[in-house]
């Protein structure tokens, strides 16, 4: 024979198992960070254009240019260029951290949005 609880313990058991499935997948409810697309300059020369396909140039030579993905996470992302300016193309990997909806930073370089 299996007994079902019923009544206000059996709402409050209920309610618990409900609370504890939605904190177990976080991540579902996360946000994202929006990637940045656009063009962007730093404080040191360099500049970046991030579209679908990217480039990043400092003092006027490119560093790295292809097709590029968007990685979010909770306050900025991985952003991968595919390398096409080498011997061999190679994912280049920028770790992007969001200042502020006009900037962010790449290992302490700040960028901000262009125009």
């Amino acid at each position: 024979m299996i007994l079902v609880p019923t009544g206000p313990r059996a709402g409050a058991v209920i309610l618990r198992a409900a609370v504890a499935i939605v904190m177990s997948i976080p991540s579902a409810f996360a946000q994202s960070a929006p990637a940045p697309v656009g063009i962007w300059d730093s404080e040191a020369g360099e500049t970046m254009i991030i579209g679908q396909t990217c480039q990043i140039e400092a003092n006027g030579m490119v560093g790295a240019i292809g097709q590029c993905s968007w990685d979010p996470s909770s306050d900025g992302g991985i952003l991968t260029i595919m390398n096409v300016n080498a011997y061999q193309p190679a994912p280049v990997y920028f770790n992007i951290v969001w200042i502020d909806e006009a900037s962010f930073s790449i290992s302490g370089d700040v960028f901000h949005r262009r125009g």
